[in-house]
Order: C-alpha cells, then sequence, then structure tokens
C-alpha cells in the first residue's frame, strides 16, 4: 500500500511541476494575442517565449538521457543517449532563426517529443503516467506556440 502512495505521490507532484512549467507558455501567448506591447515590455516578448521553449524542450532531452542511463542492454541505452540529444540541439537551432521558423520548429519538435513519450510509454520503456502527462502538457504548448505564430 505504500509504493503504491509513493507512486501517486510522484505523479500528482509530476503532474503539478509539468502544469506550472506549462503556465509561462499560457501567460506568454495570451498576453501576445491580447498585447503585444505588455508581452514585450513585461513578459520578454517573442525572444523570453523562444527562450523558454528551448529550455523546456532541452529538458525533455534530459529526461530521455535520464531514463537511458537506467536501462540495462547497452546498446539501447546508448541509441537512447544519442536520440536524447536531438532536442537540445533543435532547441539551439531555434534561438539562431528568424520567425516563423524559430516558432516551428520549437512546435514541430514539441509534437514530436509528445510522440516519442507517448510511443515508449506504450511499450513500457517510460511509465504509462508519463505518456499521458507529455501529451496533454505538449497539446498546452502546441497550441501556445500556434497562439504566438498567429499573434
Amino acid at each position: 500500500m505504500s509504493a503504491h502512495r509513493n507512486q501517486s505521490n510522484l505523479t500528482a507532484t509530476a503532474w503539478f511541476l509539468a502544469g506550472l512549467g506549462a503556465l509561462p507558455f499560457l501567460a506568454m501567448a495570451i498576453a501576445a494575442v491580447v498585447s503585444p506591447a505588455f508581452a514585450a515590455a513585461h513578459l520578454g516578448g517573442e525572444p523570453a517565449f523562444l527562450g523558454y521553449g528551448a529550455v523546456i524542450l532541452s529538458f525533455m532531452g534530459g529526461v530521455r538521457w535520464g531514463r537511458a542511463l537506467t536501462l540495462a542492454e547497452p546498446a539501447r541505452a546508448a541509441e537512447q543517449m544519442i536520440l536524447s540529444v536531438a532536442p537540445s540541439l533543435a532547441a539551439w537551432l531555434a534561438l539562431l532563426i528568424d520567425r516563423p521558423w524559430s516558432l516551428l520548429l520549437l512546435l514541430t519538435c514539441f509534437a514530436m517529443q509528445a510522440a516519442w513519450d507517448w510511443k515508449s510509454a506504450g511499450n513500457g520503456l517510460l511509465p504509462a503516467w508519463f505518456g499521458r502527462l507529455r501529451l496533454t502538457i505538449s497539446a498546452i504548448v502546441i497550441v501556445s506556440i500556434g497562439l504566438v505564430l498567429l499573434a
């Protein structure tokens, strides 16, 4: 019973923290649509949005790197570690290229990361709850990027 409760606490904590992590995306996106001047003056505007997106995308790659470290099969671990570097490289590239390509790159990468996490949760590489979490949070992020693209 205690292990189940600990897992439930872990899952709840992850959902809470992921939700907090989605708030800056939502806040900056809504501000960009409602008041671009406010967004630029008080929230850093699109550069801050891109920067935050790049940081979070890199973090998601780090999550996959950490998971790879726990794999017993060296070849699979190495493959996962190699793939886990891609989000950071793409995030860095997004900071170097112009709009709309920077935002489209982030949007595409978050969608690909969500699909990868969903598939990995489905095949047991990641917990099932993590796949649901990543789809939910990624949807919020993707909609936020879409709003900024339209702003």
